[in-house]
């Protein structure tokens, strides 16, 4: 007996305004009894500390608990009953963000670090009482933030034009050696912004 969980989408980006799609595929050899199949999202921002000189404030951050910054949402796919033998696909649907809830729950994008990860999780629970254990699965997707979420369009790189010419680049320990002249014009932005070069 197994149990699968697949998204609708393959690279399982999403951003927190759309709708979590998939199935769950339970793979069993004979028909089972439930006590209901549920889908639970839960985001969570976990410290970690790399590397084996750690110092005091190092220690303590690594003890920190993950720090939830998704209330655990949980929705009920099917109640109580029973799963025939063989495999058997459940559709599932799920609202990250509720329509009132935009302005309640702020959404970090998913970030993997050296020393931070935040992270979505999707876990599908088949409750089957207390004598059988129960089945689940967990997967984890990723959280793109939407446009609307900025705050404010970042500020426009500032250009700087400059110039080298052999006044201004005269060896340092033979300040008498002349080269050919030569003029070099160029501009340069004093601020990079990842939002200006990614939506030119």
């Amino acid at each position: 007996m197994s149990i699968e969980l697949k998204l609708s989408r393959v690279n399982r980006v999403y951003r927190p305004s759309e709708v979590v799609e998939g199935k769950i595929i339970v793979k069993s050899s004979s028909s089972i009894s439930h006590y209901g199949i549920r889908i639970a999202v839960d985001g969570s921002v976990t410290l970690q500390v790399r590397g084996g000189s750690a110092g005091v404030i190092e220690s303590l951050v690594g003890a920190a608990k993950p720090i939830s910054i998704l209330r655990n949402k949980i929705v009920e796919v099917r109640p109580a009953g029973k799963i025939a033998s063989g495999i058997t696909q459940i559709p599932f649907s799920m609202n990250i963000r509720q329509p009132r809830e935009e302005n309640l729950e702020k959404f970090y994008e998913t970030f993997h670090g050296g020393n931070m990860n935040i992270q979505y999780l999707v876990t599908v629970d088949i409750s089957r009482g207390y004598l059988y254990k129960s089945l689940s699965t967990t997967m984890e997707f990723i959280v793109e933030s939407d446009k609307a979420d900025a705050i404010e369009r970042p500020v426009s790189p500032e250009m700087v034009v400059f110039y080298i010419t052999q006044d201004t680049r005269r060896h340092p320990l033979l300040p008498q050696l002349k080269s050919g002249g030569f003029r070099i014009i160029g501009k340069m932005a004093t601020q990079c912004s990842l939002w200006f070069r990614l939506h030119r």
